[in-house]
């Protein structure tokens, strides 16, 4: 799959969980993160060029984001952990 169509596959799939419009960017500089900024009207959301290369980086990110916008504000690292052993 090319970058272009796993990032609209991956916004699609974040919009459709949690029913809020996000902005996805690529982050090359910080390549095994993943961060949201939830400064602006519709939320941007940055994955590390890594969710390209590695699947399974990818769906935490999703994970993740998802989330964090259904909270409404960053999730720890230990609260993401905890709910990921749920799941």
């Amino acid at each position: 799959m090319e970058n272009e169509e796993f990032l609209r596959r991956a916004q699609q799939r974040i919009e459709q969980s949690t029913g809020k419009a996000i902005e996805l960017a690529v982050q090359q500089d910080q390549p095994r993160s993943v961060k949201i900024d939830f400064s602006t009207a519709v939320p941007k959301v940055y994955f590390g060029a890594d969710a390209l290369v590695y699947p399974g980086m990818a769906r935490m990110f999703i994970q993740y984001a998802i989330l964090s916008l259904r909270e409404g504000r960053r999730i720890s690292e230990e609260e993401f952990l905890h709910f990921l052993r749920r799941n």
